[in-house]
């Protein structure tokens, strides 16, 4: 009962952004119309890339289960990272991360656990190196200090320091299994001992390190390179430093797990830190309807070939929230 009260809490929301949105594109239309005059080549670069950033993802799945002796192949990974992405895209939030688990353990016996682990265990990764990035954006980016820019500053500062202390201190099997029996606080402690299970898993195997590394840089080169054409494609300018935060902000932007596709939560984000950036609503809101738009249109398109989204259902998405 708690999930349909979950996701419909969910829906409403998103449909109150969309409200809010259409109602101020309809009474600001004059100010939108640079997206009439928008090079199609682009679109399908923005496109491209970001069709790369769902193999990636695919690659992501196949170097993850290659230490637990599971083997699949780039195509088969594609697909799923395909199929996963359209089903966060459209589906309630975290239905695509329930179809991956689900199809990994049915179609080639990938445990749960070993799956939630070692993604929970690259979290310190991508948190590591984007806070990283943060803070060197925010560096050169001191002469625009400002309230928000010094909340920026605090939230990365954290984060970074958060994830070095994983990533730096091994926490020992015995408190993870202390922990592990603990009923107080479930589902907190599930994550947590997930997190330590997956990265001493990692740390212990090198090569697999450098692959997550490398995954993560790559998607995040993607992540500036599509920043960079939505923007240049707009006849916008933007700094390099500003171009690094911009892309932290949209890739961190990610884990606030509260609507499908993470819609509005991004553009809030890119709203608060505008000073810093030096964009404005309107320029951000533009930026946003290409983002979406593009992405809208390559995952519609490949539900409509696939005709998969449909079989995500709440059954496997309720056992994954459980073993959360």
């Amino acid at each position: 009962m708690n999930f349909y009260k979950n996701d419909f809490f969910k829906y409403v929301l998103v449909s109150l952004i969309l409200i809010i949105f259409l109602t101020y594109f309809l009474l600001n239309i004059n100010n939108f119309k640079p997206l009439l005059n928008v090079n199609p080549l682009y679109l399908i670069a923005i496109a491209a890339c970001d069709i790369l950033i769902i193999f990636t993802n695919g690659i992501f799945t196949k170097v993850i289960m290659q230490p637990f002796n599971k083997y699949i192949s780039y195509l088969e990974s594609f697909r799923v990272s395909l199929i996963s992405t359209v089903g966060n895209f459209f589906a309630p939030v975290g239905a695509g991360f329930g179809f991956r688990a689900v199809y990994l353990k049915k179609k080639h016996g990938f445990s749960y656990s070993d799956f939630l682990s070692t993604l929970y265990g690259n979290y310190i990764i991508i948190f590591l190196l984007n806070s990283l990035f943060g803070l060197i954006s925010l560096y050169l980016l001191r002469a625009k200090a400002d309230r928000n820019y010094y909340t920026l500053v605090l939230i990365f500062g954290c984060v970074f320091i958060v994830s070095l202390l994983l990533a730096v201190l091994k926490i020992p099997l015995k408190a993870i299994n202390y922990f592990e029996n603990k009923n107080r606080h479930k589902r907190v402690i599930n994550i947590f001992i997930n997190i330590s299970k997956g990265w001493n898993n990692i740390v212990s195997n090198k090569k697999l390190m450098i692959r997550l590394i490398a995954i993560s840089l790559s998607n995040f080169l993607l992540l500036i390179i599509i920043s960079k054409l939505i923007i240049v494609s707009l006849h916008l300018t933007i700094s390099s430093a500003a171009l690094l935060l911009f892309s932290v902000l949209g890739s961190l932007s990610l884990f606030i797990n509260i609507t499908p596709a993470n819609l509005g939560v991004k553009e809030l984000i890119y709203i608060f830190s505008m000073s810093v950036i030096g964009f404005s609503v309107n320029q951000i809101l533009m930026i946003a309807i290409i983002d979406r738009g593009v992405l809208f249109i390559i995952l519609f398109a490949s539900w409509l070939l696939l005709g998969r989204l449909k079989k995500l259902s709440y059954k496997s998405y309720n056992l994954i929230k459980d073993l959360k």
